[in-house]
């Protein structure tokens, strides 16, 4: 893997003062939480056959 160049302190200090409102804006921010729904939590939420699906499938024809 090639190096990459470091990059001196006051390089990333420099960053850091010219964006400290945008980030405390960022980090202070009152959102809604994301929350996932209960089907994104299984193992392969692909392979599971809902009642919306059956039903999908049914009035589909397969």
């Amino acid at each position: 893997m090639a190096e990459r160049p470091k990059r001196p302190k006051m390089v990333f200090r420099k960053f850091l003062e010219e964006n400290k409102g945008s980030l405390e804006e960022f980090g202070n921010r009152k959102g809604e939480k994301y929350t996932r729904e209960p089907w994104m939590l299984n193992a392969n939420p692909a392979a599971e056959w809902t009642m919306e699906i059956e039903v999908e499938d049914d009035q589909s024809g397969n």
